[in-house]
């Protein structure tokens, strides 16, 4: 079973991913804005499967000066990438490698995501 190569656009933070109403944690609309954009751009480009473990790079480029924590950029492209069901569920990646990196413009993208079994 070989990998995969997806671009995504530049994901929200973990801290934007959801809101609090009421007693009940929701999903933000920024968040819903980007699923919505991320699905409909993972659907044009042909992805493989991984079905057991694998390990995951992404390339992230910055979309402005402001200081950002890596960490925080990986739940939702992961999430995605589940929901998909590109990748099981994400307690079988095996490794995660995350850097700031210049990304292919003509992609529209702010993330390189690659998925090879482990």
């Amino acid at each position: 079973m070989s990998g995969f190569v997806v671009w995504l656009p530049f994901p929200p933070s973990v801290n934007n991913l959801y809101i609090n109403v009421g007693k009940r944690r929701c999903r933000s609309k920024r968040y819903d804005a980007w699923r919505a954009k991320a699905e409909a751009g993972l659907s044009k480009q042909i992805a493989g499967k991984v079905a057991g473990p694998y390990t995951l790079s992404m390339i992230v480029e910055r979309p402005d000066r402001r200081k950002r924590d890596l960490d925080g950029l990986l739940k939702a492209p992961i999430d995605l990438l589940v929901s998909a069901g590109l990748t099981p569920d994400d307690s079988f990646c095996h490794g995660l490698t995350v850097h700031w990196q210049s990304v292919d413009p003509v992609k529209d993208a702010g993330v390189i995501i690659t998925v090879e079994p482990a």
